[in-house]
């Protein structure tokens, strides 16, 4: 249960700040005209703590030393896209009134920048696991 809540804290803070800089982004393409009535900004903002989430919990399966790394990959990252590709058309974020291919730019951007993001955290946690195997080495 530790896992799992400390997952879902570092995914729903990592999800706020790319919404946070995204929307600076947007804000500043549109000239500073960004305007969100009917609650849209708490619907996005649900919405990324959902796509924070979707992220995260799923993470559990880089726990089970039964799963070969790329399934781990796969079922992470599959459920996490799919999470987050459905928030994005029930919350806006896919532009649907750019047509197609500004759907598909839309798409091809959230797959990418969750993939650059697992990336991250993958190099991340691998030199924090290559500092402890360091360590561990010079003791002995």
């Amino acid at each position: 249960m530790k896992k799992l809540i400390e997952l879902s804290i570092k995914g729903v803070s990592a999800a706020l700040v790319c919404f946070s800089l995204f929307g600076i982004v947007w804000n500043l393409v549109n000239g500073g005209d960004y305007i969100l009535t009917d609650y849209v900004y708490t619907k996005m903002v649900l919405g990324a703590v959902v796509v924070g989430l979707g992220f995260s919990i799923p993470g559990i399966v880089y726990e089970s030393p039964n799963l070969p790394y790329i399934m781990k990959i796969v079922i992470h990252m599959g459920i996490g896209c799919a999470i987050f590709l459905a928030t994005s058309f029930v919350v806006g974020w896919i532009p649907v009134s750019f047509g197609i291919k500004g759907c598909v730019a839309a798409i091809a951007a959230e797959i990418g920048v969750s993939f650059l993001l697992w990336f991250g955290f993958s190099l991340y946690y691998k030199k924090q696991a290559q500092k402890m195997n360091d360590r561990i080495q010079n003791k002995f």
